[in-house]
């Protein structure tokens, strides 16, 4: 898989579009289209805000290595969580490991 087969799931994934996410980075949605179809490539600033945008990491659509082997369900736990304040970040850590432990888990 390649980085425009990437990108092109985690819209449709998000439930998203292209226009909105050209919006949100101020890019006229006609140079977005080009990128989708291949005749241009966003710059390291783009490519970054919109991976932001879809709550994976630039080195994903980059590479593909990052989330590579994760379920739906993970994808979804990984996205859900880095769209969380530093705070609720602690507190979701702090949740997930007194359930670990309930449960004993390794």
């Amino acid at each position: 898989m390649d980085f425009w087969t990437r990108l092109k799931n985690e819209i449709k994934a998000k439930n998203t579009t292209q226009e909105w996410i050209a919006g949100q980075i101020k890019v006229p949605f006609g140079t977005f289209r080009k990128w989708m179809t291949r005749k241009t490539y966003p710059n390291l600033k783009e490519g970054t805000e919109i991976a932001k945008l879809l709550g994976v990491s630039a080195e994903y659509l980059i590479t593909g290595s990052e989330q590579e082997g994760l379920d739906n369900i993970e994808r979804n736990l990984i996205n859900t969580y880095r769209k969380l304040s530093s705070t609720d970040k602690e507190n979701a850590l702090i949740a997930v490991n007194a359930w670990a432990e309930k449960y004993k888990l390794p």
